[in-house]
């Protein structure tokens, strides 16, 4: 039972992180509205992105845009 409850807070935490609201209106590679769809956590939050191409672009360099966070 006590491993039942763990696994159930695990998922509740996990949902609720992959439900955050994005950081960001734009997208920090391409400066375009972003796709509620296309999102990736970065140093704790949520950073959304125009296209999956940009989202993967990021995650190979993400310091490059890191200052774009939240813009």
């Amino acid at each position: 039972m006590k491993s039942l409850l763990s696994l159930l807070a695990v998922g509740l935490v996990t949902a609720g992180i992959a439900g955050a609201e994005p950081v960001n209106k734009n997208c920090p590679v391409t400066g375009k509205p972003v796709l509620p769809n296309c999102k990736t956590t970065y140093e704790g939050k949520e950073v959304a992105f125009c296209s999956g191409k940009c989202c993967k672009e990021f995650k190979a360099d993400p310091k490059k845009y890191a200052d774009k966070i939240g813009k």
